[in-house]
């Protein structure tokens, strides 16, 4: 039984409409799995940045304490070696001693006082010191926790659209109209040939 080129053209076009389709139904089904992936990768992403920031934070509050610990620390001992000074002038004052001699040793428990005082400032200006140090290291722990949960997020996949499939219907369609083209009979020549027996018959009678 012989198939007219019509219905091969037609064949033709179905058979590439539905290669089209079903590669873009895969790729639509490739996305949403990608999709999926991605918006777990996201969650995943937002909660590292989250458990950093709370860790780093954890961080800072301690470093604070510690650094508060270290002011009061020294507050105390500023209050007990200025007690511990007027304590030692006191027992001057009530030596009964006068002249030069009461002079030098009010001024020998001035001169202690402050240099305890300047010890508790070097102290103080040391924690400070420790405190930035540890900070800095605390942000740049966390800075670098950050970039390496980036480095782990996944790119944001691109939808395959439609302008596959349309085409793919389009090349369906001309695949269709070539394969009939190249399939269907070509012209007949009877009509000419009977024109052209027609026309030299008619010649021969008038001559």
């Amino acid at each position: 039984m012989c198939i007219d080129p019509v219905t091969i053209g037609l064949i033709t076009a179905a058979q590439t409409a539905i290669s089209s389709i079903a590669s873009y139904t895969q790729q639509q089904q490739e996305y949403q799995t990608q999709l999926a992936a991605y918006d777990q990768s996201e969650r995943a992403y937002a909660q590292q940045i989250q458990l950093n920031a709370d860790a780093a934070n954890r961080g800072y509050v301690s470093e604070q304490q510690k650094l508060q610990g270290e002011f009061m620390k020294a507050s105390q001992e500023a209050q007990g070696r200025l007690n511990k000074s007027l304590q030692a002038q006191g027992a001057v004052l009530a030596s009964g001693r006068s002249g030069q001699s009461i002079g030098l040793l009010m001024a020998d428990a001035e001169r202690e006082y402050d240099k305890d005082f300047a010890n508790l400032a070097q102290n103080l200006a040391f924690a400070r010191q420790d405190y930035f140090i540890g900070a800095e290291s605390i942000f740049q722990q966390q800075k670098s926790a950050d970039l390496i949960a980036a480095s782990n997020r996944m790119l944001q996949p691109t939808s395959p659209g439609t302008g596959g499939l349309i085409l793919g219907l389009g090349s369906a369609a001309l695949s269709g109209i070539s394969t009939y083209g190249s399939l269907k009979a070509p012209p007949s020549n009877n009509r000419k040939s009977t024109s052209t027996s027609q026309t030299s018959g008619s010649q021969k009678g008038s001559a």
